[in-house]
């Protein structure tokens, strides 16, 4: 049940207007909240509200300057209560609002132990960080056929995103801004001009240039954890800069390579749930590719399977290029 501004109204009215005597300050709250929102059946829900006794227990402690002084008094007494009441109401019609995104089990295996190995040994051992070339050089050689399928697929640190962090994420939508040409662009630049810097001053030596990897992948997972917490897991996948490499340089029209997948969508899907959009760990649309013989093309599309998985009809699948037909 939902408090109506009628219902509020009255109680307001009520709580100015009262004038009561210290020995039913206990139940005056309970009277007046009751009466206010009578006409709207709201009072059995409103009784649940955490913040009744506080309201409570601040109306007792002021009855006796209540009663003692005018209304203009009353009105800065009472003005805390209707504050709380309304400000509690506010708080459960906005926890009650539904995400759009949701979070939703990751398939295979877990590997993201393989980044936090990384960031522990590299510490100690800064030759360790040079293994960064591997994810590095992966998500693009990859993408040349597969598109980003590493990304979705073979990325321990994309895999602590969903199969750690999305459990605890608020799944709010991802900035529009940072999915922007100009904006991965210029991390783009930024990234590989600080890591290239650092390089040239590291250069010739094991330990330096590695602990140049071990840098560039802390800070980056320090970004991307903490975008986590505050959009959704997948927030840094977004603009990742070898991300971004990868969707430069993946497949976007026929003829497709031999290995290349894509998400197709049976022509029967009638766009209701958009199930594969709100499980969609980058938050892209795959449903609009419905009827589409090519397949989902989105450059950002990780393969991940998330979509096809969560489809209530099961009619979506990730084909093959030679199940593709042009």
């Amino acid at each position: 049940m939902t408090i109506s501004p009628i219902a509020v109204g009255r109680t307001l009215l009520l709580l100015l207007s009262n004038r009561r005597t210290p020995s039913s300050s206990s139940n005056f709250m309970s009277n007046a909240l009751s009466v206010g929102c009578a006409t709207s059946s709201s009072a059995a829900a409103l009784a649940k509200f955490r913040y009744r006794s506080i309201a409570t227990m601040y109306l007792n402690c002021c009855s006796v300057i209540i009663d003692k002084f005018d209304a203009k008094i009353r009105k800065i007494c009472c003005t805390p209560i209707i504050l709380a009441v309304i400000l509690q109401h506010k708080i459960k019609e906005n926890m009650a609002q539904k995400r759009f995104h949701r979070y939703f089990p990751t398939m295979g295996y877990s590997f993201y132990w393989i980044l936090l190995a990384y960031l522990a040994i590299g510490y100690f051992y800064p030759v360790i960080g040079l293994l960064a070339l591997v994810c590095m050089i992966a998500p693009v050689a990859f993408a040349v056929s597969q598109g980003r399928w590493w990304c979705g697929n073979a990325c321990p640190r994309g895999n602590m995103y969903d199969r750690l962090l999305a459990k605890y994420s608020p799944h709010r939508p991802i900035p529009t801004f940072v999915r922007t040409f100009g904006f991965r662009l210029f991390m783009v630049l930024f990234i590989f001009t600080v890591f290239g810097v650092q390089m040239y001053f590291a250069w010739g030596d094991w330990n330096a240039m590695g602990r140049v990897f071990w840098n560039i992948i802390a800070i980056t997972t320090v970004v991307g954890v903490t975008l986590s917490f505050i959009y959704a897991p997948r927030t840094w996948c977004s603009f990742c800069p070898m991300g971004t490499l990868s969707s430069w340089v993946t497949p976007k029209r026929p003829a497709f390579p031999k290995a290349f997948t894509s998400v197709h969508v049976d022509s029967s899907c009638q766009i209701k749930c958009k199930n594969c959009a709100r499980v969609c760990p980058m938050q892209i649309t795959p449903y609009e590719s419905r009827g589409s013989d090519a397949g989902y093309l989105h450059a950002d599309c990780i393969k991940c399977g998330k979509c096809v998985a969560s489809c209530p009809l099961k009619i979506m699948k990730i084909k093959p290029q030679n199940q593709i037909t042009a």
